[in-house]
């Protein structure tokens, strides 16, 4: 009989959400690292897909943040107030 283990929603990612659990993992750590920061865009990257992803991680642990491009290639932000 298999064993059964109750688990919250929130720390269980399957699928496509797994994988971008990962790509979100280094914006999540610049986050709570400091109260500003400058992302350099990387060969290849798209800015909608980094803000995108800026985003969705300033939601997962819930910090809120305002952002603009600097650059075409740089991205800026700063945290405005703990949600």
């Amino acid at each position: 009989m298999p064993r059964f283990e109750k688990m919250d929603p929130k720390d269980v990612a399957v699928g496509r959400g797994r994988a971008a659990m990962a790509e979100r993992a280094p914006y999540i750590a610049a986050l709570r690292a400091g109260d500003a920061g400058r992302i350099e865009l990387q060969r290849g990257e798209k800015q909608a897909v980094v803000k995108r992803r800026l985003q969705e991680a300033s939601r997962e642990i819930g910090i809120k943040i305002r952002s603009s491009w600097e650059s075409p290639r740089t991205l800026v932000w700063k945290r405005t107030r703990q949600k």
